[in-house]
């Protein structure tokens, strides 16, 4: 995540699905997303783990180097990021968020 192999602004959509527990550096990781995404691009974030019930902390113990996230800290690495526009929605019966971020202009 840190190198993509994709020009500045060539696509259209990036995924996240159960995988950003795992990326280094998470918000250099969404400006290197962002970098890839076209203006009006959009970076979607899904996680069954929202960060916010200590049953979370089981992960954390069974597979190295995980982190989990909440939904102010996502919010917060993807603002660093550039991201101007976040759609953010949470099931709070089963900890589940999905985050999507937009990249509206060309702003570096």
């Amino acid at each position: 995540m840190s190198h993509l192999p994709f020009e500045d602004g060539v696509l259209d959509l990036a995924t996240a699905f159960e995988t950003v527990y795992f990326w280094p550096g998470t918000a250099d990781s969404f400006r290197e997303v962002y970098r890839t995404l076209r203006a009006g691009g959009v970076f979607l974030i899904v996680n069954v783990s929202d960060g916010e019930v200590p049953q979370d902390d089981k992960w954390l113990s069974i597979i190295d180097g995980m982190r989990i996230f909440n939904e102010k800290q996502l919010t917060c690495f993807l603002t660093e990021a550039v991201y101007s526009k976040l759609i953010v929605k949470r099931n709070a019966n089963k900890h589940w968020l999905c985050i999507l971020a937009v990249r509206e202009n060309n702003r570096e």
